[in-house]
């Protein structure tokens, strides 16, 4: 007969799970419970699964509510703009257009349709010797006169 769970069967099982949840050690959240690190280490392995889908759920959660941040910005920034308009505050209307723009920006670096990588291009060109000299005779010509003294 196997054994139950210690801490499936702990008063406190949701107070632990949250305080894994939050990524704390094993043996912080025995001694903060005083509960065998060993029965710690069991549970996670038979809930394990659940306590990972919790924890993408709430990374999800997180992105959305970035979203909505971003989403109500944008709109209190063009209540913002419209109302400057409306009684012809030029210098408020510059400024709310420019984090309009900066909020626009932050929206495609989060989507990835602002790709800020520089791109690498490699062009390989083959020479003949003659050429290579000509160009390395020309490229030091050009560049001993650049660095002596005038």
């Amino acid at each position: 007969m196997s054994r139950k769970c210690a801490i499936c069967n702990h008063d406190r099982r949701h107070e632990i799970e949250h305080t894994l949840l939050r990524g704390e050690s094993h043996r912080a959240v025995a001694q903060q419970f005083n509960v065998p690190r060993g029965a710690v280490a069991r549970h996670l392995k038979h809930v394990s699964a659940a306590l990972t889908q919790v924890r993408k759920l709430r990374e999800i959660e997180a992105g959305k509510s970035i979203w909505i941040q971003l989403l109500e910005l944008k709109m209190q920034a063009e209540t913002i703009k419209a109302k400057a308009d409306r009684i012809g505050d030029r210098r408020t209307s510059l400024l709310t257009l420019r984090e309009k723009t900066r909020l626009v920006e932050l929206e495609a670096r989060l989507t990835g349709e602002l790709n800020e990588r520089p791109e690498t291009k490699i062009v390989n060109v083959i020479l003949d010797a003659e050429t290579a000299k000509r160009m390395t005779e020309t490229f030091l010509a050009r560049h001993q006169k650049s660095s002596e003294p005038t």
